[in-house]
């Protein structure tokens, strides 16, 4: 995917794709791409979910809880596994931490140049 196309993904997941799945299955997507797109999704929702549980306008909680289940299921399709006892994964502080992936899962591989 080009850079470019990529970084306008990223602001709005959920728009760029109608579901993880459709994500899964962009073949012009790197994994570790797949893996940013779905850690920010999972971020935005759990903002989503916070922002529900201050009494703030949005879709229904079990909605956005269900669309979070469907991301991380299409993280641990991917071979990162996701902690299940962490719904909202909000951090100590409050704020929302999202999913956490190791950086090496989301880096792109380095190409071997040779002189």
């Amino acid at each position: 995917m080009q850079q470019k196309q990529f970084e306008t993904a990223m602001q709005d997941v959920a728009k760029a794709y109608g579901s993880p799945a459709d994500l899964i299955a962009d073949d012009e997507l790197t994994r570790p791409q797949k893996l940013k797109l779905l850690q920010q999704w999972d971020y935005d929702l759990g903002l989503l979910l916070v922002a529900a549980e201050e009494n703030m306008t949005g879709p229904g909680s079990s909605v956005t809880a269900e669309r979070m289940r469907t991301v991380r299921d299409a993280i641990k399709l991917l071979g990162v596994e996701v902690d299940p006892d962490d719904p909202h994964a909000v951090a100590a502080s409050g704020k929302v931490a999202g999913v956490a992936i190791p950086p090496e899962e989301t880096a792109e591989p380095k190409t071997k140049t040779t002189h």
